[in-house]
């Protein structure tokens, strides 16, 4: 079962699924068919249940989330919803192992040059980071508990059909609609992911019949300069346009993010094969 199944990852985790021949079924709070619709955060535990109760998965997958919004959406969608399946999938399908997947947004920055490993402590610089880690911190709590949990933090994901809240898909909007290109700061440095890559490893820990260790990395192990992934969008484009950048756009600064994928790579034997280049090449020639 993938929940968050209509929204970027998780279409994209959905899709892979579908071509591997894996049998599953998508729940989604803002899209019907194919999938089943499903509000984590809102829905009553007994309508949860049934649902759990009735598909009985080995496997459950929670994309489901979200990355703006005023604090007390945050905490629905990233922490109450968590908790919720959490205890749904105890009660009902206590063999099932349940992937969340997470944010590097949870570690916070880093020393400029260094990579972010698993045991690093977190230091989220704002309330999305802040929710996510909660709602990891229920995924781990579970897991000492005795469920088969995993967290995977997943870098600065990009590709194409990125939504409007990552920088590649709102520099593609703008670039698209006008001539004038309105982000934030692009003085900062990310492990910038493609999301095929990410649902391959997604998929990876989902079937693996050996234990896996709670938290694993997913990026490229190379952190890359915003102002350079825009430039390339920029330039791909072939029009005209205007950077403004909004230093100063309310969001907690967080100069570096890099990712040690050490131990995915020694667990699963995964490893991003889509070039930066590649995906922004794709993104831009994707259908808006």
């Amino acid at each position: 079962m993938v929940f968050g199944a209509g929204g970027f990852l998780g279409a994209r985790i959905c899709a892979l699924l579908a071509d591997r021949g894996v049998e599953h079924r998508g729940l989604s709070r803002s899209r019907g068919e194919p999938h089943r619709l499903c509000d984590l955060a809102t829905m009553h535990s007994y309508a949860l249940d049934t649902q759990i109760g009735m598909y009985k998965p080995t496997v459950v997958i929670n994309a489901a989330g979200a990355t703006l919004g005023e604090p007390a959406t945050l905490v629905r969608a990233n922490v109450t919803a968590v908790g919720a399946l959490l205890a749904s999938v105890r009660d009902n399908a206590s063999h099932a192992r349940f992937v969340q997947l997470g944010s590097a947004a949870e570690y916070g920055g880093a020393s400029h040059g260094t990579s972010q490993d698993e045991q690093g402590e977190p230091r989220p610089a704002g309330p999305y980071g802040l929710t996510k880690l909660a709602g990891s911190e229920l995924v781990l709590r579970a897991q000492r508990n005795g469920a088969d949990a995993v967290i995977l933090r997943i870098f600065d994901v990009i590709g194409p059909g990125a939504p409007e809240s990552t920088l590649t898909g709102r520099v593609i909007r703008d670039l698209r609609g006008r001539q004038l290109i309105e982000v934030g700061s692009l003085d900062v440095w990310r492990d910038f992911v493609d999301v095929r890559d990410v649902a391959e490893a997604v998929v990876a820990v989902a079937l693996t019949d050996g234990k896996v260790p709670p938290v694993l990395n997913v990026g490229t192990g190379r952190a890359v300069l915003a102002r350079d992934v825009a430039g390339q969008l920029f330039e791909l484009s072939g029009q005209p346009a205007r950077i403004v950048e909004d230093i100063h756009d309310g969001t907690p600064a967080v100069a570096w993010q890099q990712a040690d994928t050490a131990l995915i790579g020694k667990h699963l034997g995964w490893s991003p094969k889509i070039s930066l280049d590649q995906s922004l090449t794709d993104s831009w020639a994707a259908q808006p």
